[in-house]
């Protein structure tokens, strides 16, 4: 489903924007530390790693900066139907602009974008350990699942297989 997806260019919102990135190749100082705090307590996967095939990625603007960035993929799940999803790869702000809500603004655009796609349901994966992570997906209405219809080949690089899955609908 997500090889040949039409994924809008930039998408505004009221406290952040998102702007895909020009190339796969991503470049920011910070994104080392990033990915250490996306693993939580695993090892970390390099960000650049974390970058398949139908990944889209994207920049997190605020107050005219970089301040993030943050990639997602389309899938159909496994499900009766093959429900369009959107899978979160993975979500990173700059440690210097950590707390100020710029990756819980971030998170509704993409979700927009993916709705533009006919995504209808997103699929946040979190490595188990990681209680910020959880705590950051709850307090934006995803909640937990105890069993995921995302095929292993939909997984995002470097995700562990104890995963927790946490959804929200789109829309």
């Amino acid at each position: 489903m997500n090889s040949a997806v039409d994924w809008p260019q930039t998408i505004r919102g009221a406290r952040a924007t998102i702007h895909r990135f020009e190339t796969q190749a991503i470049h920011a100082e910070w994104l080392t530390e990033a990915a250490q705090a996306i693993a939580g307590r695993a090892a970390p996967c390099l960000i650049e790693h974390r970058l398949d095939e139908g990944d889209q990625g994207w920049w997190i603007h605020g107050d005219d900066l970089i301040v993030g960035a943050l990639c997602g993929r389309l899938v159909e799940l496994s499900d009766e139907i093959g429900t369009p999803a959107l899978v979160w790869t993975w979500l990173a702000i700059d440690a210097r602009w950590r707390a100020y809500g710029y990756g819980g603004a971030a998170v509704p655009l993409l979700e927009q974008a993916a709705e533009m796609t006919g995504a209808r349901i997103a699929l946040a994966p979190l490595p188990p350990d990681n209680g910020v992570a959880l705590y950051f997906w709850l307090r934006l209405g995803y909640t937990p699942l105890r069993d995921v219809a995302v095929r292993p080949e939909d997984w995002p690089a470097g995700l562990p297989s104890d995963a927790l899955w946490m959804q929200r609908p789109i829309a």
